[in-house]
C-alpha cells in the first residue's frame, strides 16, 4: 500500500506539471515537486515513507480544517456558497489524508483483512 500511496503523490505532482503548462505557468518549481513526490518511493526506505507521509497527513488537516473554518465564517455571515465548489477539495483532502496515513503506518492495510483460519 505504500507504493500506491506514492503513485497518488507522484500523479498529484505530474498533473500539477501538466495543468501549469497548460496554463502557461511553468516554473522549475514544478520539476521540483514532482521529484519530491517521487523521493520515497526511489528511496525506498522506511523512515522516507513515514517522514513524507507524515508531513502530508498534517499539511492535508491543516487545509481541511482552514477550509472547514471559512465555510463557517461563510454561515455566520449568511454568504452562503454552493457545497459543491468545496466538495471537490473536501474529497482530495479525504484521498490525501488516507494515503498520508497509509505511508506512516497509522492505518495498517493487512490488519483489516479477515482470515479464514479453520479451529
Amino acid at each position: 500500500m505504500k507504493k500506491l500511496s506514492s503513485f497518488y503523490f507522484i500523479g498529484l505532482a505530474v498533473l500539477n506539471l501538466i495543468m501549469d503548462s497548460i496554463n502557461g505557468r511553468f516554473s522549475f518549481f514544478d520539476i521540483i515537486f514532482v521529484i519530491l513526490a517521487a523521493l520515497p518511493l526511489l528511496v525506498n526506505k522506511k523512515w522516507m515513507y513515514r517522514f513524507f507521509g507524515g508531513l502530508v497527513s498534517l499539511i492535508s488537516l491543516y487545509i481541511m480544517f482552514a477550509v472547514f473554518l471559512s465555510n463557517v465564517k461563510d454561515l455566520q455571515q449568511n454568504q452562503l456558497q454552493a457545497v459543491w465548489t468545496y466538495g471537490m477539495g473536501y474529497v482530495f483532502s479525504l484521498l490525501t489524508l488516507c494515503f498520508g496515513l497509509l505511508m506512516t503506518g497509522i492505518i495498517n492495510n493487512h490488519k483489516n483483512v479477515l482470515y479464514n483460519r479453520k479451529v
